[in-house]
């Protein structure tokens, strides 16, 4: 297999298995973020309040051993919604202007 990714469009993510998620800050990344806990370790985490409602949300620490192996084996499929990557721009874009 092949690694993949995808450009969320049409509402796929709601297919995914894991939403991947930073750990709580303080202040948030994004002051409209929201807080959670990771189903894996049970930490605070921090995610963009439009990410898909259905999928387990965990932390990059819990799910990059996994996306590692996964990326190994060829078999890592990431998608990313079009709202977080405009998010993502956005926030990359401010943080360069400081």
């Amino acid at each position: 297999m092949t690694n993949s990714f995808e450009l969320d469009d049409d509402g796929n993510g709601e297919h995914a298995d894991v939403v991947v998620c930073v750990r709580l800050t303080s202040p948030l990344l994004m002051p409209d973020n929201v807080i959670d806990i990771c189903s894996q370790c049970g930490e605070a985490i921090q995610h963009r309040p439009h990410v898909p409602k259905q999928p387990r949300k965990m932390c990059w620490e819990c799910i990059e051993p996994l996306a590692l192996k996964m990326a190994h084996k060829g078999t890592l499929h990431t998608i990313l919604t079009s709202e977080v990557a405009e998010d993502l721009l956005a926030y990359e874009r401010k943080k360069s202007a400081h």
